[in-house]
């Protein structure tokens, strides 16, 4: 059997057996595989800590012909502020539902992998709703839907400052002559355009020390949300965690 050693972050798993898991596994070097850890739930398991989900571990992988087995797994980082606080766990299962949705099996995506790793970095310290905004847009374009924030997506004509729309079905932004001519998308703003573009065209860190708009940023967010579900053709389940989490705060 062939050995891989590589960091990975364990995003759900299935108890299989008496005392074994299956667990989907986004690596660095092999993307999202499957795993079989034997023996995890046993109280004495030397594995179980290191592979409690949204952890980053080091690993030692074995391919199989169904899953890979693991032999090894150390911690390199376990982000306990994130463990230890409901909203931030909440908005770390979003991040890693839509990670299993847009990335398919076997697919390696070295950029996500290290796009996620700096977001619970920053999520450790932090809890700006920035994060997941810009999480939700960079993930959309890393699988081959980036949005068209420039041109109208439907006479190709360079957007201007006024009256705008937003396209789920085209993914991107249509002028008003085309929206009245065309009679569909929904009304979005020149500050939600402007922002869209800075998280498009800048780096989480760089992102994170932008000043916070509560109004912009729900709009923007509600945009990115629909455009995400019209494009996964469903609504992720952990929106309801989310939202519930928020609301128990208040």
């Amino acid at each position: 059997m062939r050995s891989i050693k590589t960091s990975g972050i364990v995003l759900k798993g299935t108890n299989f057996g008496e005392a074994d898991k299956i667990l989907t596994v986004f690596t660095e070097r092999m993307g999202k595989v499957k795993v079989l850890a034997r023996g995890v739930r046993k109280i004495k398991s030397h594995l179980a800590g290191a592979l409690e989900p949204f952890i980053l571990s080091n690993l030692l992988l074995y391919e199989g012909k169904t899953f890979y087995s693991i032999s090894g797994a150390e911690i390199v980082k376990s982000f306990p502020n994130i463990h230890d606080n409901i909203e931030k766990i909440a908005r770390v299962f979003f991040l890693g539902e839509l990670i299993d949705s847009f990335i398919t099996s076997d697919e390696k995506s070295t950029e996500i992998f290290e796009l996620f790793v700096e977001s619970l970095e920053n999520l450790e310290t932090e809890e700006r709703d920035l994060l997941l905004l810009s999480f939700q847009l960079k993930i959309v374009e890393a699988a081959g839907f980036k949005p068209e924030l420039y041109i109208c997506v439907h006479c190709k004509e360079k957007i201007t400052q006024g009256q705008n729309y937003w396209d789920n079905t085209e993914g991107g932004v249509i002028c008003q002559s085309c929206q009245q001519k065309f009679n569909h998308g929904q009304k979005i703003t020149d500050s939600s355009i402007k922002l869209l573009r800075f998280i498009e065209k800048n780096k989480l860190g760089t992102i994170d020390r932008l000043k916070e708009d509560a109004i912009i940023q729900k709009e923007t967010e509600l945009i990115l949300r629909n455009y995400v579900s019209v494009i996964l053709e469903k609504e992720l389940k952990s929106e309801r965690f989310l939202k519930q989490s928020k609301r128990d705060l208040k």
